[in-house]
């Protein structure tokens, strides 16, 4: 049970926090905040897992690949959760939230759609384990990844939004591939080694969001 209470102060507790500071800020934040919000939860589980699940399904080569080139598997669902989402985030900033490419805006945008993945995946896979009194370690290291990948998310909403305030796509294009390249990395296999990097990964994230305030 302890570690279920420590997965949901990390995965609901900080994105709820984040969701009321954006709100009692009162300068349009806490919109881009839901906008990131909708993008995560557009772009995954209503769209790209469907999708997935349904080429499964239809084509013979798909629901073989994990099979039969395992390194080709992980590198073409590394490339659409890169593609679906951060395209995702480039059109509901585009769309709904238009001129809004602030360094506060790639936080909230980048913290709602971090928040929103970890809120999912605590009520679809700790909460089950918890209430099945399977809730150990593992799901302390989630909380502990959790946390590193929100602040991926945030760099990575940054990268869009700089690609939406200077009208170049190719920084759309980088930030699809670095989550590519992210997400790859689960073929490594190694429990400690990924959350190894997920750590650095999200360290080097920490640092982008503080040193590019400057360029917003």
């Amino acid at each position: 049970m302890f570690a279920a209470i420590i997965s949901f102060t990390v995965c609901v507790g900080i994105p709820l926090t984040g969701a009321v500071y954006f709100l009692h800020r009162r300068d349009g934040t806490f919109f881009t905040f839901l906008t990131g919000v909708l993008c995560f939860y557009i772009s995954q589980p209503l769209i790209r897992m469907p999708l997935l699940n349904l080429m499964g399904l239809k084509f013979e080569w798909m629901a073989f690949l994990p099979y039969t080139n395992i390194f080709l598997y992980f590198l073409f669902m590394g490339f659409t959760a890169g593609f679906f989402e951060e395209s995702a985030r480039y059109i509901g900033l585009k769309l709904f939230r238009k001129g809004r490419t602030s360094w506060a805006d790639g936080i909230a945008c980048g913290l709602g759609h971090g928040g929103c993945e970890a809120a999912w995946l605590f009520f679809t896979q700790v909460l089950p384990l918890a209430l099945q009194g399977n809730a150990g370690f593992g799901v302390l290291l989630g909380a502990w990844e959790r946390i590193f990948t929100m602040l991926i998310q945030i760099g990575l909403s940054l990268i869009v939004i700089y690609a939406i305030k200077k009208h170049k796509i190719q920084w759309l294009i980088l930030a699809i591939l670095l989550h590519t390249v992210i997400d790859f990395l689960i073929v490594l296999g190694n429990i400690w080694i990924l959350e190894g990097l997920i750590t650095l990964e999200g360290l080097v994230a920490l640092l982008l969001i503080v040193k590019w305030k400057k360029n917003f």
